[in-house]
């Protein structure tokens, strides 16, 4: 098998399998006083500082979720809710987790959705992605933060960095990002875990009531094997973080000759014109050979809808060779269906 759909899920890599088999001793309520149970709590908090320090966060600013759809619509609803003003920025072609939860806010007449990433004046919220889940398009954060906080120091920035966290560098402080979703299986972490940064003094409503388990803000029995396997997966990605964007690189190279210097190496976009994206994604699967259509949350939509693109997503685990023979029969499609 040759798997070209990383953008969607990563294989789990070895050292978030091993922090999965090492919680099944870790298995008491991290909310219980016992002894069991504030070892569970301790191991959660050390995830939490090992993710922390990828991005320039304090610990105590890392909030756990079920993934990136929760963060996203935490980010959205709950900033929204909490902030004064009625005009949300963001882009065009968003994920889902943003478009749906921002189309939702506006068909309520409570906020005007704008998709002017220059404007922020009046704005309460502004929401994109780091990395375009579907093009692979990176946003210039640094710069957009900068602009929030000169136009609009009171308006919220949120970045949606599944598709980034690991691979390129990012720093909360720097970019002035207020919100950071996170995503533990786009890194080789399990599905059912993510996190949300949330900037100390920023204050959100809770979607999920309770037990008031993650400061208040995400209620729920924490997910320890999905947390200790998105810090053990978040640490070996990180360290290896300069050799992955190499590698890919290469391999994004290998398939096409264009030079993308505003494009996550992890991701490439393409379009075959007077053939449907679908049907190639079947040929190619028929060989072994798995691609995607766009991002897997939306794929099946787009293929009722006839959208062009072709997404081809790399890990570090891709070697060129796989790569050459994906090539190979990539053609053979292209001149069997053209």
């Amino acid at each position: 098998m040759i798997y070209l759909d990383n953008a969607a899920t990563m294989r789990p890599n070895a050292a978030a399998l091993a922090a999965v088999a090492r919680s099944v001793e870790i298995f008491a309520n991290p909310s219980s006083l016992h002894a069991p149970g504030l070892a569970a709590e301790k191991e959660i908090n050390a995830a939490r500082a090992a993710i922390a320090a990828i991005i320039g966060a304090a610990p105590a600013e890392i909030y756990f979720t079920s993934g990136g759809t929760e963060s996203n619509n935490l980010a959205i609803f709950g900033g929204a809710k909490k902030h004064k003003g009625r005009r949300i920025v963001t882009l065009k072609g968003e994920h889902p987790s943003i478009s749906e939860p921002l189309a939702k806010l506006a068909a309520r007449g409570d906020f005007e959705i704008c998709y002017d990433m220059e404007n922020f004046s009046n704005a309460c919220l502004a929401t994109l992605s780091h990395v375009n889940s579907e093009t692979g398009e990176i946003a210039d954060i640094q710069a957009i933060g900068k602009a929030i906080k000169k136009q609009n120091p009171g308006a919220i920035f949120h970045v949606d960095a599944c598709q980034s966290f690991c691979k390129i560098p990012i720093n909360v402080r720097s970019a002035g990002i207020d919100l950071l979703t996170l995503s533990a299986h786009k890194i080789g972490g399990i599905k059912g875990c993510g996190a949300l940064f949330v900037r100390q003094g920023i204050s959100l409503a809770p979607l999920i009531l309770g037990g008031g388990q993650e400061g208040g803000l995400r209620s729920g029995t924490e997910n320890v094997p999905g947390i200790l396997a998105f810090a053990a997966a978040a640490k070996h990605f990180w360290q290896n973080s300069t050799a992955n964007f190499a590698h890919v690189a290469g391999l994004k190279k290998r398939w096409t000759a264009e030079n993308r210097p505003n494009e996550s190496p992890y991701i490439l976009s393409l379009e075959v014109d007077g053939i449907a994206p679908h049907v190639i994604l079947n040929a190619l699967s028929a060989k072994g050979i798995h691609v995607s259509t766009g991002a897997a949350c939306s794929a099946k939509k787009k293929q009722k809808t006839g959208e062009k693109a072709l997404r081809i997503s790399f890990s570090p685990e891709n070697t060129p060779e796989e790569i050459d023979r994906a090539l190979e029969e990539f053609g053979k499609c292209i001149e069997k269906f053209c």
